[in-house]
């Protein structure tokens, strides 16, 4: 049976490849990409998820989420590595279906009320939604599967501060809350991101293997790896959001360790992620009455990039 799935999203390239993997992938179902800023303005994400569904031929619901950060004014969106469209310039056709009548917490609410136990919540945006669903609706912490969180820095510096990396410094309230919660959690941080490159010609050959899909991806990412050139260094880009989506799938491509998390919500480090191993004690009082969660903290390139490829190529066949 299909794993159903909800990705929240603010599309953006690397959220294109995640949603690109889940609608290809034979063992996932998607129901609907609920959307937030970050990347984008919340609008332009919905502009863009509904765009990338109608291209891709999904018929998954698209349900728009908030505007505006948990407790903080909102930051800009991330144009200069995402593009003025979060597309890097590559135009979707625009669709021509309506967003959702529900909001994207309603939305999530509704579903898991009719999915009890069934649906993985994937957020690969700042966690304003998810920390609303939460403070909205308590008992959804017994009704999803699974709740699946790209963000973060556990070991590893922030890509947009020396500390904290974009989605948890966008909304750094929102993501303590969503730690702090008694679910079934994972967290895809940097950790295991940046040790992914997709290359010219890795992306190159996706293109040519799964022209649909992969053709306006490899054309995206020409944009995002120039960021990433220009100020890292790398040959390439790293397709952050897929992590999220591949733990369901390819779990032995990820090592883990088990902890309990937090978010710093003020100062020159607001938005750094703070961990502490399970088993361990400290003097601080941070993680009192926080469960434990998974962390991936590492990558198998190998293993993941084939993964991809493969379930790429099976959507041209």
């Amino acid at each position: 049976m299909a794993q159903k799935i909800i990705i929240d999203t603010d599309p953006g390239i690397d959220d294109a490849m995640a949603i690109a993997y889940a609608i290809a992938h034979p063992d996932i179902e998607l129901l609907a990409l609920t959307t937030i800023f970050g990347n984008v303005r919340t609008h332009e994400a919905t502009r863009n998820a509904l765009a990338l569904l109608d291209h891709w031929g999904s018929d998954a619901d698209v349900a728009e989420g908030e505007a505006q950060p948990f407790a903080m004014p909102a930051n800009e969106p991330s144009y200069l590595v995402h593009g003025l469209n979060g597309f890097g310039g590559v135009e979707i056709p625009l669709s021509k279906r309506e967003k959702h009548s529900l909001g994207a917490v309603d939305y999530i609410i509704d579903a898991s009320k009719r999915h009890p136990g069934e649906i993985v919540l994937c957020a690969v945006g700042p966690a304003t939604n998810i920390a609303r669903l939460l403070e909205r609706d308590p008992e959804i912490v017994s009704r999803l599967k699974g709740v699946v969180i790209m963000g973060g820095a556990v070991h590893c510096k922030g890509n947009v501060t020396p500390m904290a990396e974009a989605n948890f410094w966008n909304d750094p309230h929102a993501a303590d809350m969503v730690l702090a919660a008694a679910w079934p959690l994972v967290l895809a941080p940097l950790d295991c991101t940046m040790p992914v490159l997709f290359t010219p010609d890795f992306m190159q050959a996706l293109a040519k293997e799964s022209p649909a899909m992969g053709r306006p991806l490899a054309d995206m990412a020409e944009f995002y790896a120039r960021f990433y050139r220009s100020h890292l260094g790398l040959g390439g880009c790293v397709p952050h959001d897929v992590m999220a989506i591949s733990w369901l799938t390819v779990p032995g491509a990820f090592r883990l360790q088990k902890g309990a998390l937090g978010v710093l919500t003020d100062g020159p480090a607001i938005g750094q992620t703070i961990f502490q191993p399970g088993g361990t004690r400290s003097r601080t009082s941070a993680f009192e009455g926080r469960p434990d969660h998974l962390v991936m903290v590492d990558t198998d390139p190998s293993l993941f990039m084939a993964d991809y490829m493969m379930v790429m190529t099976r959507y041209a066949c």
